[in-house]
């Protein structure tokens, strides 16, 4: 089967992540998969090269973009493509137009909670989560939705591609393409993995990874840690004998974005940047991961929580925030507490660090859940049953 990936943002998270390996494992499977990228996406090229997955580029491709729209179309003829699948809103939009024109069959990947009308035009609608398809089913049967009409340089590109917009007002329609497909790693990488920072072996590490931006909350994270030491000093003062069985803590932030400067003056001005190491963007954060004793994920809305994966599969105990598709993932293992709660994250993080059975056991748990659900084989079965189907249709 000849696959043509479509994501054209600019950034990296887990929708390239996921589309990315999506891709490899395809070609492992004897397929062959493309992507067609941003071309100013360094991080993802890069990944891309790596694991010698071909793609092709342009700059900036816009919905509205004629030039990607044409370079795309070329590329499904000269490639003789069967499955177009795009991800995120934009090369859902580029996918559905070149897939309408040449009728081929789209799939979209869709792992955010923003509601984008060209969605409801794709053959089949891959949700990475169940609170993602809700939202989206409450979006389709919203005004704006309903009342959507393209601007007069969308419509006319539209036309030039044959692509007449129109509404899908049957939601019963839009429910019966739409599947659950959950994102995707590659677990044999997390599984076992030795690598660690041993300079922080006297230490009780707690940290997370991912963007930092206001969505992900770190935020709390850092209050969270600031009224760990507090209490863990006084308890110290009190009754020494508290001193020996706690190790100090060390805080840990991996990964980069727009809040990272004000992260680092929070930790300042409340006196605690000792415990705490930012370690920017990292290609690859297991070493990090496998460091930490405690994993947590304090998003404030999060779809799916590609990070979360990774613990599991790194079996690490893990707190997350009762958001999106964290519960989905974590189901009835690790501790899920309220978003924009620094109290509830001290105490989840205290139960692990004075209970190191109940940590234990909530890492076991948390990686045969993983196992079970969230292989990449399981995945990859998924998407191209999804395919399968599609191509019956046609």
């Amino acid at each position: 089967m000849n696959i043509l990936h479509i994501i054209s943002s600019r950034g990296w998270g887990g929708a390239e992540n996921s589309a990315a390996y999506l891709a490899k494992k395809q070609i492992e499977k004897g397929n062959s998969a493309f992507l067609f990228i941003h071309s100013l996406n360094d991080k993802l090229i890069n990944i891309l090269k790596t694991n010698n997955v071909p793609f092709y580029s342009a700059f900036n491709p816009e919905r509205k973009n004629i030039y990607a729209l044409n370079k795309i179309i070329k590329i499904c003829r000269k490639k003789n493509i069967d499955i177009i699948h795009t991800h995120l809103g934009t090369g859902s939009y580029l996918g559905v137009i070149a897939g309408n024109f040449l009728k081929i069959p789209v799939a979209a990947a869709i792992n955010i909670f923003s509601g984008y009308p060209y969605y409801a035009h794709a053959d089949a609608l891959c949700f990475d989560s169940n609170a993602v398809k809700d939202y989206h089913t409450t979006y389709f049967s919203s005004a704006k939705y309903l009342e959507y009409k393209p601007a007069f340089m969308e419509a006319a590109v539209n036309k030039l591609f044959k692509f007449s917009y129109k509404t899908v007002k049957n939601i019963d329609e839009l429910k019966n393409k739409s599947h659950i497909i959950y994102e995707r790693i590659n677990e044999s990488d997390f599984i076992n993995y030795e690598g660690r920072l041993n300079e922080f072996d006297n230490y009780f590490n707690i940290g997370l990874t991912g963007r930092i931006d206001e969505q992900k909350g770190q935020i709390y994270f850092i209050e969270a840690a600031e009224l760990l030491i507090k209490e863990y000093e006084t308890l110290s003062g009190i009754n020494s004998s508290v001193k020996p069985k706690i190790k100090p803590f060390m805080f840990h932030i991996v990964g980069s974005g727009k809040m990272e400067n004000k992260l680092k003056r929070m930790t300042a001005d409340k006196g605690i940047s000792e415990n705490f190491r930012f370690w920017g963007y990292q290609k690859d954060v297991r070493k990090f991961v496998n460091t930490f004793d405690v994993c947590v994920s304090c998003s404030l809305n999060e779809p799916f929580g590609i990070n979360n994966l990774e613990y599991m599969f790194m079996k690490k105990p893990c707190i997350g925030t009762n958001t999106g598709g964290i519960p989905e993932v974590f189901g009835d293992t690790n501790i899920v507490i309220s978003p924009e709660d620094p109290v509830q994250l001290k105490e989840a993080a205290k139960l692990y660090i004075e209970n190191e059975n109940f940590k234990n056991e909530q890492a076991a748990k948390g990686f045969e859940r993983a196992k079970k659900l969230f292989a990449s084989d399981i995945c990859f079965k998924n998407v191209m049953d999804v395919y399968a189907r599609l191509l019956d249709k046609n």
